[in-house]
């Protein structure tokens, strides 16, 4: 396990961005706390991956030597509601399985999916029907208690406005889109357990028989049409129209709202995009 690789670096390097100067701390003592949690749980660790914002990310080996993913945050809360949520959507099979769980620590244990790349890394694109069926396996468990949407919401729209202060014009859409957002959570629709960040990026293909595996959870209690967002936006813009229609008939969702969410988080979508994407984004937002 090297804490100065390429990849360890990036990552506390995001870890600063998304959390503060508080991180330099919090990172001195993660040798320590990876050791104890390596003991507690019988762990081989290996070494860092991937390029999340909230988490530092290591593979590792269990004593029966499955493999693992350990995740461990400087945000405790984000492991906690994390862990609540996977224990909800662990008999659904469309979420990793959680192994362990240290609340103190910020730690989760997780099944290690074969394959490990998302399907934004292997450029894939499934169809509507399995994207339903993975957002409809999810919905389906019983409310838990994690924050409400509005908070999500507002915690996200925080952080874009935080990060792009310097261009008037982009705030302008992120406060645009942060109006409708609160409008449209405040709004009394039955609540379910969302996943709160289900983009390709954080979904697997877990293989014929499981189907798609959803990843990192930002799980709240809101729309259950706001987890379809991604969904719409992908593919080129001329089809995202229909693509919100035929993604709500297969949620028995309505399709104007679902749109609505889409208009709503436009402009976040286009910090990520680039070129003929980002205009149609950026359109929409307008």
């Amino acid at each position: 396990m090297d804490l100065t690789s390429p990849v360890a670096t990036a990552t506390k390097d995001r870890l600063v961005r998304r959390f503060g100067p508080a991180v330099g701390r919090w990172w001195q003592q993660v040798p320590a706390t990876l050791t104890a949690l390596a003991a507690r749980w019988a762990l081989a660790l290996g070494e860092p991956v991937g390029t999340g914002n909230t988490s530092l990310v290591l593979r590792c080996v269990r004593a029966d030597g499955t493999a693992a993913i350990l995740k461990l945050t400087p945000e405790p809360a984000i492991a906690d509601a994390e862990a609540r949520a996977l224990r909800a959507w662990q008999p659904s099979g469309r979420v990793p399985g959680l192994w362990g769980h240290d609340a103190r620590a910020g730690a989760v244990l997780l099944e290690a999916v074969p394959g490990e790349a998302t399907l934004a890394g292997l450029g894939a694109n499934p169809g509507l029907d399995a994207v339903a069926e993975l957002i409809r396996a999810l919905h389906a468990v019983p409310p838990i208690d994690v924050p409400p949407q509005p908070e999500r919401v507002d915690l996200l729209f925080r952080l874009w406005l935080r990060r792009h202060a310097a261009d008037t014009a982009l705030v302008a859409l992120l406060e645009r889109g942060h109006a409708l957002a609160r409008a449209l959570a405040a709004d009394p629709v039955p609540p379910v357990l969302l996943h709160g960040d289900l983009h390709p990026g954080n979904v697997l293909d877990g293989g014929p028989e499981r189907g798609l595996v959803a990843i990192d959870p930002r799980p709240c209690l809101g729309d259950p049409a706001s987890d379809a967002i991604d969904w719409v936006f992908t593919g080129p813009a001329s089809a995202w129209r229909e693509r919100a229609r035929d993604l709500a008939a297969r949620l028995d969702a309505d399709p104007g709202r679902l749109w609505r969410w889409c208009t709503a988080f436009a402009a976040a979508a286009a910090l990520g995009a680039d070129g003929e994407r980002a205009r149609a984004l950026l359109a929409i937002a307008a």
